[in-house]
């Protein structure tokens, strides 16, 4: 008897270690620690210490708070399908703009371009890419997302890893590399989905995209944009033309140019400019990009612009493709 039970203890105790090393091996590169680590984190490691955060981020006087892990209720708020496996909840307040990330009723992560928002005691309120990085540490240089690792290592924003949680801190390089956004991600968010483009429904990361260009401008000091659904339309066309013929320009193939489609549209402008992007996996990605490209900036944050359009499509490979038409009448 006291043979079979120690028999089955180790059994058990092999299986205890064998199943997350074999789901960290990765096919290129061999066996890894990422999955393993996080198996780790979430079965045998003590919750992560906040403490460092709490004495940085406590001394923040922030508006709106939330805990992660908390209750939510979804039905009070727009939702918006996300890339993760929970949606967002959108919370479109002038000056405070935020989007919790919410699975099953439980707060799982959010994003905010506003420092007067924390989530998980986290902030962006006076921070820029040094003192982020006294507080978190390195930042990581992959993200798991079930047998794939998906590279994060980019001058444009950093990613910590949290305990349970990824935190992404998006910079503007053009202001000193202040902390511009915050995406907080519990790893389960992403860790189960398998696909690098998890897509959600195109209306869906239009609107996100939407609601990211007036939450910039009110945070820069600009008025905030109406959409304008015939240059919603144009963008639209672009994006796919873009997707279905595999390139990437603001000039067709055909030589079409901004201008035409416009006109072809029957888009009433004054002045008009674009801004396309394409390979983020979500519009959060997308627009602090283009917010970082100097020749983009400038539609995003130009005061004579008061309409705008924007049109997004997946290639045959899910790769999305941005447009954004800005309009002023």
């Amino acid at each position: 008897m006291v043979r079979r039970i120690t028999a089955l203890l180790i059994v058990y105790a092999s299986l205890f270690l064998i199943v997350p090393a074999v789901q960290s091996y990765d096919f290129r590169d061999g066996l890894t620690g990422d999955y393993f680590n996080h198996w780790l984190e979430q079965n045998v490691i003590p919750s992560y210490d906040t403490t460092k955060i709490e004495q940085v981020h406590g001394t923040q006087e922030t508006n709106i708070n939330y805990s992660l892990g908390a209750s939510f209720r979804v039905e009070d708020e727009p939702v918006i399908n996300s890339e993760y496996e929970g949606s967002f909840a959108v919370m479109n307040q002038p000056g405070a703009f935020h989007m919790l990330l919410v699975r099953d009723g439980i707060i799982t992560g959010g994003y905010t371009s506003s420092g007067d928002v924390s989530i998980g005691q986290m902030s962006i309120g006076g921070m820029n890419q040094a003192k982020l990085r006294e507080v978190y540490g390195e930042p990581v240089d992959y993200i798991r997302k079930q047998w794939k690792r998906l590279k994060v290592d980019h001058d444009e924003y950093d990613v910590f890893d949290v305990g349970n949680y990824y935190a992404y801190f998006f910079y503007d390089i053009h202001d000193g590399y202040r902390a511009n956004g915050m995406l907080i991600i519990n790893k389960d968010e992403v860790i189960e989905i398998n696909d690098i483009y998890n897509n959600p429904p195109q209306e869906n990361n239009e609107l996100m995209h939407y609601y990211l260009v007036n939450a910039t401008r009110s945070e820069y000091g600009y008025s905030a944009l109406e959409r304008d659904p015939a240059a919603d339309a144009a963008a639209y066309h672009h994006s796919r033309d873009m997707a279905v013929n595999n390139y990437f320009d603001h000039d067709s193939p055909d030589g079409r140019t901004l201008k035409d489609r416009l006109i072809n549209g029957s888009v009433d402008f004054r002045l008009a400019g674009e801004n396309i992007a394409t390979g983020h996996t979500s519009p959060i990605f997308a627009h602090h990009s283009l917010m970082n490209s100097p020749s983009h900036r400038v539609n995003v944050l130009n005061d004579e612009f008061n309409y705008v359009g924007i049109g997004i499509e997946y290639s045959s490979e899910n790769i999305p493709y941005y447009t954004e038409n800005y309009i002023q009448r």
